[in-house]
């Protein structure tokens, strides 16, 4: 048998565990199927992991890494909140289209932490938060603090929600749609704000 690197075989391990989360569920993916579904002994899954839960945050780590959230328009291009959210949005929905078994992993890794780790879950939505409020704070906006917080959240819930339809209905194309029909609704509503916060 040829030799593993504890990285390499960190990385099979994490790969496995997304297809069996996303087949199976998370509560359902045992140690022993994510090993099997790696062709790898089991015990090179604890001596990498320890157990089922650090490599369940080390599969939402990696997902949420890969998940591009494109903020800032090109030079020359509207700079405004709405089209920081828009893009954002649907960067997050592109990826989510382009990569619906990772979606779906990644959708029940947070269920699981919720029902198991409800501050892990916490935790989960509190990096997105914080992200996404680094980037919208580069526009110009006059939004007070409490009403940019709702449309951050209001822009996460849109995604997750969008994201389980798709993957229920398998319909990609209209997934897109949707988010298009959101974001402009989003933006909408922002530019009214604005104006009448000046």
């Amino acid at each position: 048998m040829a030799y593993v690197s504890a990285d390499t075989r960190r990385e099979q391990l994490i790969e496995a565990a997304v297809r069996v989360i996303a087949r199976e569920g998370a509560d359902r993916a045992t140690t022993r199927k994510i090993a099997e579904e790696a062709k790898a002994p089991l015990a090179s899954l604890h001596y990498c992991f320890q157990n089922k839960e650090n490599l369940l945050l080390a599969v939402f780590t990696q997902l949420s890494g890969e998940m591009p959230i494109e903020a800032d328009p090109p030079e020359g291009e509207d700079a405004s909140l709405g089209r920081i959210m828009e893009r954002r949005m649907t960067s997050a929905m592109q990826w989510t289209v382009e990569n619906p078994l990772r979606a779906r992993a990644m959708i029940e890794v947070t269920l699981w932490a919720e029902r198991y780790d409800p501050e892990l879950s916490v935790s989960f939505y509190e990096g997105f938060f914080k992200s996404s409020e680094s980037d919208l704070r580069r526009a110009d906006t006059s939004l007070p603090d409490d009403e940019l917080h709702s449309v951050m959240r209001v822009g996460m819930a849109v995604v997750d929600g969008l994201s389980l339809q798709m993957l229920t209905n398998g319909d990609k194309e209209r997934a897109l749609r949707d988010t298009a029909t959101a974001c402009a609704m989003l933006k909408a509503f922002l530019d009214e704000s604005e104006r009448n916060t000046v």
